[in-house]
């Protein structure tokens, strides 16, 4: 029996809280650079350049997939497209 095989629920819960909030944080800061593109701080190009690298260097395409993690980042602008 391996180590997770043996946690308890909470020891469970506990580990997909903390895989949760790494997803949760990037769709954050895609909502956060895309705020910043419409204001003028950043350009879209250069926010979305930014959060692909941190998705890359977190694993969240290995772990949520292309289609999901770029999906994020288009929802993130198209909301500040709409706000426009």
């Amino acid at each position: 029996m391996t180590a997770i095989e043996q946690w308890t629920a909470l020891q469970a819960e506990i580990c997909m809280n903390v895989a949760n909030a790494k997803f949760y944080a990037f769709v954050d800061e895609a909502d956060k650079l895309a705020h910043w593109v419409r204001l003028g701080v950043v350009k879209k190009q250069v926010a979305a350049d930014y959060l692909h690298e941190s998705a890359v260097y977190n694993q969240l395409y290995f772990e949520y997939g292309t289609d999901k993690i770029q999906g994020i980042i288009a929802a993130a602008f198209a909301s500040e497209a709409a706000a426009c």
